[in-house]
């Protein structure tokens, strides 16, 4: 299998396989949908749109990891999309089709990257969503673009507990393994604290993941109170009970202490990280109150 010498696929092959992976998620997705290129100093971005043109546009950021239609896919169907339109960006030197180049988190070059991308497609403000390890990136755009940012929504977000870090090198280690060792059953062992129930696309992503991607931790720092001083913004926060990697009851300890206007919080039990792609009545009463959220300011104004 020929080499290549980028910073996210093993292979050429890899990149093709992970690539088609993509675009089977987005077939699986029954909404309006298009994608665009943007350009920025750290490379083209890809962006996809996921309902509307007519909606209010809403910045999403996922995780680098899952393709973009899967991390969203809980959003994507549990949101009002006639109202709402997802603007979600492939992370630079993820899975998807931006440029396949790892930013320094230490530089805050997330933040920097997250803001071209918004000034480049002409988004003066709007509300930004974060969820799970999207959530560190929508941190450091606070930093960087303060009154950019309508209204916040984290949903079981990193950058608010202490002990992640090892929890997340226990998962990746996955990636060490020959082919033949990454069988179901041992994906769906490794993968129990994250997901607890059958999900066989979270299941296939994580196996050609660790097939073919080089996977790294990443450098991400815990947030500081002083890092969101400035930031008056409404905000919402959604984290839940039984978390493995982001347990509810610490992250919202901590959020109370360092977030300046927390307007929304809701202490889920979703059952774990994963468990927004649960299809349940209590996923569901979540999802409306995300919508609410990020509705609100239009609501109040009619």
């Amino acid at each position: 299998m020929r080499k290549n010498n980028t910073e996210v696929y093993k292979s050429a092959e890899g990149r093709r396989l992970l690539h088609d992976l993509y675009r089977k998620h987005l077939l699986a997705l029954d909404v309006p949908l298009s994608e665009q290129m943007v350009e920025t100093s750290f490379g083209d971005t890809h962006v996809m749109y996921y309902g509307s043109p007519a909606g209010m546009p809403v910045l999403c950021f996922g995780g680098a990891w899952v393709t973009n239609p899967l991390a969203m896919r809980p959003f994507i169907e549990g949101l009002d999309l006639e109202h709402i339109r997802m603007v979600v960006p492939d992370v630079p030197g993820g899975i998807g089709f931006s440029a396949e180049r790892q930013l320094d988190a230490s530089k805050g070059e997330y933040g920097q990257w997250a803001f071209q991308v918004m000034d480049t497609l002409g988004i003066r403000e709007c509300p930004v969503l974060g969820y799970s390890f999207g959530a560190n990136i929508v941190l450091q755009l606070c930093k960087e673009a303060v009154l950019c940012i309508r209204r916040l929504l984290l949903v079981q977000p990193a950058g608010f507990t202490k002990g992640a870090s090892s929890k997340i090198e226990k998962l990746i280690r996955m990636a060490d393994k020959e082919e033949k060792q990454l069988t179901e059953e041992m994906l769906k062992r490794n993968l129990a604290p994250v997901l607890s129930f059958e999900h066989d696309d979270l299941i296939e992503m994580t196996k050609m993941l660790f097939l073919h991607a080089k996977v790294a931790k990443g450098d991400w720092k815990e947030l500081r109170k002083k890092d969101l001083h400035k930031f008056r913004a409404p905000v919402g926060l959604v984290a839940d009970k039984s978390d493995y990697l982001f347990p509810g009851e610490e992250v919202m300890k901590r959020a109370r202490k360092i977030i300046p206007f927390l307007e929304m919080s809701n202490l889920t039990h979703l059952d774990g990280h994963c468990g927004l792609f649960k299809n349940s009545e209590h996923t569901r009463e979540v999802m409306a109150s995300i919508n609410d959220f990020l509705l609100r300011d239009i609501t109040d104004a009619h």
